[in-house]
This record gives structure tokens, C-alpha cells and sequence, in this order.
């Protein structure tokens, strides 16, 4: 369970960054009659934002915070029927909390200009422009997770990073066009919010999925060894693919456990080899003492 709900927190940093970017981004223009920081704002906002919940949550489950992400993850057998069910439910709440929350704590009016900030088609773009360009925006984010977080030959240390900076360029480039959803989660909640859940609805739940599916398969088919390929989705089962490496900490631990452990049962041990060898003494003793009886006088 804890893993559905590290999940649920992620996908909610995740959507409510770059929600009330967009939101915080048209305060600045209408009501402060200010300077805005634009689309480079907003997808720093939202890189910075899934960057800090995967270091966050990353040893809990993974930091997917993205229905494609696991899905992608189910398909290459490194997620559970059970797990993916849990993933996806609690990212989808969690997209939907956080436009929730960006709805009731900023103005009403500012909110609703910009659709509760859910990604829209751009003038111009069509149902099928739309989907192609989500479905490429998603290969490279998917793509990258497969790099560094789940080759086990990838910097693991800088995987939040990483994947951070992959969807600020994704939202710079992909954002004036379909909103550069990359996460069916990003669009659900604000869509809902935002009463847009019309029949372009393809773009960003099928886009994001096709996409992730396609680097993924191509990574795990192209460049990880066959021994990094998991054999059985059972065994994944208990826990999730993690982001990061374990801690040293927790190493060192364990091994001053083991350390003490062992001298504890030295110890234990001692007490016995000199009872041991107090018996020893005292038959040598009495061997000795009989031996001398015997002889004649």
C-alpha cells in the first residue's frame, strides 16, 4: 500500500506544478500586469517538480508518477497485474487532488481562463499531429528512464535529474502544440477540473502510452544484456523498480549488525572452551595423581 500512496504524492507534485504554473503564469499577466515567465517557467516547474519526487519517493516505488510509465513497465514484465492496477489508481487521484487543490487556493477567474491548466490542442493542430507529437515527446521521456534508471549500467545518481531536464525540453518544444502532456494522470485531473473531457481525450491517454511502450521495448530489445531482463513479473511483484541505488548508510548498518553479531557469539563461545579446558586440566590431574599412587614407595 505504501508504495500506491509514494505514487499518489508523486503524480500530485508532479500535476500540481504544472497546473499552477500555468496558472501563476497568467496571474502575472492579466491581474500584475507584470512580465510572465512563459512556457520556459512552466517546464521548469514541472521538471523541477517530477525531478524532486522521484529522488523523493524513488526507493519507495520507483517515482513513476505516469500511467505510460507503468504500463511500460508492466509490458516488460518489471511490474505486477496487482502493482500496475495500484500504480495507476493512485496517480490518476493524485492528478486529480492536485486540480483539485490549484481550483479552491487560487482566484476563481484566473483558474478557469486557462482551463484549470489542462493540456489543450493548439489552433491549428489536429486530433492525429496531436497524438504523434505526445507519442514522440513520451519516447523520450520513457526512454530516458530505461537509460538511467532502469539499465542497471545507467547513472542511477543522477536519474531524477535526468529525467527532470527530459521533460523541461519536452514542454518547451511539445507545450505551445498539445500542452506536452507526457502522463495520462497530468491530463485527467485538470481535465476534470477544467471540463475538458471531450473526444480529444486519444492524445493524451493513448499518445503517452504508445510512446512509452515503443522506447521501452526498443531499449529492452536493443541495448540491455539478457541477464538484466527480468525473467518473471512474479518476482518483481513485492517491489517496485527503484530509481535510485541503496544507501550507504544502510550497508554500513548492516554490516556493524553482522559485525556485532559474530562477536556475540564469540563471546558466547569462550565461556565454554574454558570450561573445556578446566575439565582437561583436571583429568591430567588426577591421571597424574594415580600414576604416582601406583608406583611402589
Amino acid at each position: 500500500m505504501k508504495r500506491y500512496v509514494a505514487e499518489f504524492i508523486a503524480a500530485f507534485f508532479f500535476v500540481f506544478a504544472g497546473t499552477a504554473a500555468i496558472v501563476a503564469d497568467q496571474q502575472l499577466a492579466v491581474v500584475n500586469l507584470q512580465g510572465t515567465f512563459g512556457i520556459l517557467g512552466i517546464a521548469l516547474a514541472q521538471g523541477l517538480a517530477l525531478a524532486v519526487a522521484i529522488a523523493a519517493v524513488g526507493r519507495i516505488s520507483g517515482g513513476h508518477a505516469n500511467p505510460a510509465v507503468s504500463v511500460a513497465f508492466y509490458i516488460a514484465r518489471r511490474l505486477s497485474l496487482k502493482d500496475l492496477g495500484g500504480y495507476v489508481a493512485g496517480q490518476l487521484l493524485g492528478g486529480l487532488v492536485a486540480a483539485v487543490v490549484v481550483r479552491q487556493v487560487f482566484a476563481e477567474e484566473i483558474v478557469r481562463s486557462v482551463g484549470a491548466g489542462a493540456p489543450a490542442l493548439a489552433e491549428g493542430t489536429s486530433l492525429l499531429q496531436g497524438g504523434l507529437i505526445e507519442v514522440v515527446l513520451t519516447f523520450f521521456l520513457v526512454f530516458v528512464i530505461w537509460g538511467v534508471a532502469v539499465d542497471p549500467r545507467g547513472p542511477k545518481i543522477i536519474a531524477p535529474l535526468a529525467i527532470g531536464l527530459t521533460i523541461t525540453f519536452d514542454v518547451i518544444v511539445g507545450g505551445p502544440f498539445t500542452g506536452a502532456a507526457m502522463n495520462p494522470a497530468r491530463w485527467f485531473g485538470p481535465a476534470v477540473m477544467g471540463g475538458a473531457l471531450d473526444a480529444n481525450w486519444p492524445v493524451w491517454v493513448l499518445g503517452p502510452i504508445v510512446g512509452a511502450l515503443i522506447a521501452s521495448t526498443a531499449y529492452e530489445l536493443f541495448f540491455l544484456d539478457t541477464e538484466d531482463k527480468p525473467v518473471d513479473a512474479v518476482d518483481l511483484a513485492p517491489r517496485a523498480p527503484e530509481i535510485l541505488p541503496p544507501a550507504p548508510e544502510e550497508s554500513a548498518a548492516e554490516d556493524a549488525a553482522e559485525a556485532q553479531d559474530a562477536a556475540g557469539a564469540q563471546v558466547a563461545a569462550e565461556p565454554e572452551d574454558a570450561a573445556g579446558a578446566e575439565d582437561a586440566a583436571a583429568a591430567e590431574d588426577a591421571a597424574a595423581a594415580e600414576d604416582t599412587s601406583e608406583k611402589p614407595g
